[in-house]
């Protein structure tokens, strides 16, 4: 599949379901260059779109890991979407990509920015580190 017909699956609104089929057919490779694009879609889990992507990012860890890091960054003001990602899509994923996610979690959890306590992502992510240890 060449990158211009795999960025034209990527939702092109919140009702867009078009695409979501052929994206879970793609490989890694193949999904990767619109993979930040989609967990974007995770912004808001009241779109329906939304209610799509965990289970499709989530069969792609490998190339999922990077972006979910991207957007835990402390730079990252959205912090409801980090929520919801912490929340709803890491526990989708395996034990040895989680781990891969534990220095941003130890980051939320114990120097939480004013935008990541006011959204409890703080207490969520030290939650999920919580369940971690206990694995």
């Amino acid at each position: 599949m060449n990158l211009k017909r795999v960025e034209d699956l990527i939702p092109k609104n919140i009702f867009d379901f078009s695409g979501i089929d052929e994206l879970k057919m793609l490989s890694d490779e193949e999904i990767m260059p619109i993979m930040p694009a989609l967990l974007e879609w995770m912004k808001d889990m009241t779109w329906p779109i939304a209610k799509e992507m965990p289970m499709l990012l989530s069969e792609h860890q490998k190339v999922l890991i990077p972006c979910i890091i991207e957007a835990l960054r402390p730079e990252q003001l959205e912090c409801d979407w980090k929520t919801f990602i912490i929340c709803i899509l890491l526990p989708l994923l395996d034990k040895e990509y989680l781990s891969m996610l534990k220095v941003s979690l130890e980051r939320i959890a114990e120097s939480s920015t004013w935008g990541e306590k006011s959204e409890q992502t703080n207490i969520v992510a030290r939650e999920l580190l919580d369940e971690m240890s206990a694995l």
